[in-house]
């Protein structure tokens, strides 16, 4: 009787700790899960899937702002037309080297803010591009709902300037 109970406190015992490690393992934190969709965001983009990008953004609305001061993006045709200019332009694109990052995650809305490496056409050096962006819950997905990016300047802080002179 002992044994039997034993066997079958031991199954029980056995079978919790298998439903709780594959819980665990499928729960992603919430920085990671923005952080997927960022990448998943920035592929989409270099791959030229201008679908795959508008099925990533807010469907109550959005803008993103481009690196230049006329880039402002508030629907899907003006993004669509934004990334044919840009492929038209460098004919492919790629990102890498994802640094300083910084993720904030709320119930509903979350930022991401991170520099990558753009590299338009085949250049092979990296160009710097500082993006900030919003992410809006929508039932279980993250939408992109705010973007901008900046490429920022070297050697022109108020501090270099300043040294300089």
């Amino acid at each position: 009787m002992f044994v039997r109970y034993a066997a079958v406190t031991m199954c029980a015992l056995l079978l919790a700790a298998c439903v709780s490690s594959r819980s665990e393992i499928r729960r992603e934190p919430p920085q990671q899960k923005i952080m997927l969709r960022v990448q998943e965001l920035l592929d989409r983009y270099a791959a030229n899937d201008q679908a795959g990008v508008i099925n990533m953004l807010d469907p109550e609305g959005f803008t993103i702002f481009g690196s230049d001061i006329s880039e402002v993006v508030r629907s899907a045709e003006q993004l669509r037309q934004l990334m044919s200019d840009d492929f038209r332009l460098w004919g492919t694109a790629r990102f890498s080297d994802v640094r300083e990052v910084d993720v904030r995650v709320g119930d509903d809305l979350a930022t991401a803010h991170f520099v990558a490496s753009f590299h338009p056409g085949d250049a092979p050096n990296g160009i710097p591009v500082r993006f900030a962006t919003t992410w809006r819950k929508a039932g279980r997905t993250w939408v992109l709902t705010q973007s901008a990016n900046a490429v920022p300047t070297v050697g022109q802080s108020a501090a270099e300037i300043l040294r300089k002179q």
